[in-house]
């Protein structure tokens, strides 16, 4: 994992905390490291082997992470100003291990007598990929239920982020479930109550399921170049689009059982059906063509398809948000850098009833819960647009550290951030630090949706792309 290279306020605030914090465990026969056999542990205590090495050798290494609290695990768990230091089960990308074997060239504080040893690291990668527990064995953000997937397109990973700390908790790295490194993970969906969540993999023809605790539970093969994922809001039913990168897919998309992941297609016959959203009641799915104005509509129900089109230059419809009340339908145009509002007053018949000039390659909208603002990421721009959608008027646009190639969007269930991933494919955004192997770092931003500035950068793994949350 990679932390953000912008930098609040004073960078020693977290070296002026570690002068003053306890180096011993008040019960007084905590060892110093020196004294301890880190080889020979059987069963991990954060207090007595986790938090001495922590404050006498690795607070150097930490020292730029303003806000760190090394007193406590749980100040440890909840990281920096500027990201986690620890993700449990991932030592290969928690801070602390990079910060220790990946600088080029070395920290000071990675030579020297109070360097950590080889010995050391090792344990403290043994600590955190058996969970980094505390002393009564509970594992970091285990009952975290505001959660964020990001599919890391270029890193066969997943990344999950728990909303309301504004961290990475877990990363799920799909080689270690026998997948290829060009799996390209692309798009996420999670069930209504958590308790499920799929991706789709763009290499591998497959939609993988996973259980809460990110155990691989399903799968189903067979589909050509998965793209989009929407879930039906009864969480029996997930429909699957064509990926973007298709060069001449099916004209179809998929319907999956969301529990036994078995499936079925069903024709769309227009060319590469890439959008995809199911309305909030469930009733209907649309779906739109990236390379005609083809609209499509299958109603649930009634288990039937209407076919409906817009005039004018051809759009490349990449992605649909629909009102909280199923009134309209907005589409983010590719090609022509507009956002196309269109009624569902007849819900099989989508008709366009405005445009609006957002930026140029506007990719995934999303909707604030109450309907009010729409966000939408300009890849080509390195941009965010916010559009008022009762006056169909761009509001703010949102310019910053972060936004890299923006790519996909949600939004906490309160309404209060917006999320966007950003692929960096270009490398335009620098990481905060140089592990010689992150140019290409993915992000995700937080935008407050109080101010429409940009609270945090949440550094991810390569190409963040699609992404999503309970009720996304």
């Amino acid at each position: 994992m990679r932390r953000p290279r912008w930098i609040p306020g004073s960078a020693l605030l977290c070296l002026a905390l570690l002068a003053g914090c306890e180096l011993f465990d008040t019960r007084g026969d905590v060892l110093p490291p020196e004294e301890i056999d880190y080889g020979a542990i059987d069963e991990i205590r954060f207090s007595e082997h986790v938090r001495p090495l922590l404050q006498q050798k690795a607070a150097r290494l930490l020292g730029a992470e303003a806000g760190l609290d090394l007193t406590s695990w749980d100040g440890l768990i909840a990281g920096s100003d500027f990201g986690e230091v620890v993700i449990p089960f991932d030592s290969e990308n928690s801070l602390l291990i990079e910060l220790a074997t990946k600088l080029d060239p070395p920290h000071p504080a990675q030579r020297g007598p109070d360097s950590l040893t080889t010995e050391e690291i090792a344990f403290l990668r043994r600590w955190i990929d058996e969970g980094a527990r505390n002393d009564a064995g509970q594992v970091p953000y285990a009952n975290a239920t505001q959660l964020l997937y990001v599919a890391n397109q270029d890193d066969a990973s997943v990344s999950v982020i728990d909303m309301a700390a504004n961290l990475v908790i877990r990363t799920v790295k799909l080689a270690e479930l026998g997948f290829s490194a060009d799996a390209k993970p692309h798009h996420t969906a999670v069930a209504p109550d958590g308790s499920r969540w799929y991706v789709s993999l763009i290499g591998e023809g497959t939609v993988l399921q996973f259980d809460r605790d990110n155990r691989l539970v399903g799968r189903a093969d067979g589909f050509e170049t998965p793209g989009m994922l929407a879930m039906h809001p009864d969480g029996d039913r997930l429909f699957v689009g064509r990926s973007l990168s298709a060069v001449d897919p099916p004209r179809s998309i998929g319907i999956l059982d969301a529990e036994t992941m078995a499936l079925e297609t069903l024709g769309i016959f227009f060319q590469k059906p890439h959008a995809l959203r199911v309305s909030p009641d469930g009733r209907y799915v649309y779906t739109a063509s990236l390379v005609t104005n083809g609209f499509a509509t299958y109603d649930v129900a009634g288990d039937e398809i209407f076919l409906a089109g817009v005039d004018g230059p051809v759009e490349a419809y990449l992605q649909i948000a629909v009102a909280p009340d199923g009134s309209e339908m907005y589409v983010t145009g590719q090609q022509t850098g507009r956002l196309s509002v269109l009624d569902l007053t007849d819900p099989t018949r989508p008709a366009r009833v405005a445009t609006v000039n957002v930026a140029p390659q506007p990719w995934h909208p999303v909707l604030t819960p109450d309907g009010g603002a729409l966000y939408v990421g300009n890849k080509s721009e390195d941009a965010v647009t916010v559009v008022d959608t009762a006056t169909r008027t761009v509001v703010a646009e949102i310019e910053g550290p972060g936004l890299a190639q923006p790519h996909g969007a949600a939004v906490r269930a309160d309404g209060r951030y917006v999320y966007i991933s950003n692929n960096n494919a270009a490398g335009a955004y620098t990481p905060r630090y140089d592990f010689g192997d992150n140019a290409r770092a993915g992000t995700v931003v937080v935008i407050d949706t109080e101010t429409n500035a940009i609270v945090k950068v949440i550094e991810v793994e390569a190409l963040a792309a699609g992404m999503n949350t309970a009720g996304g």
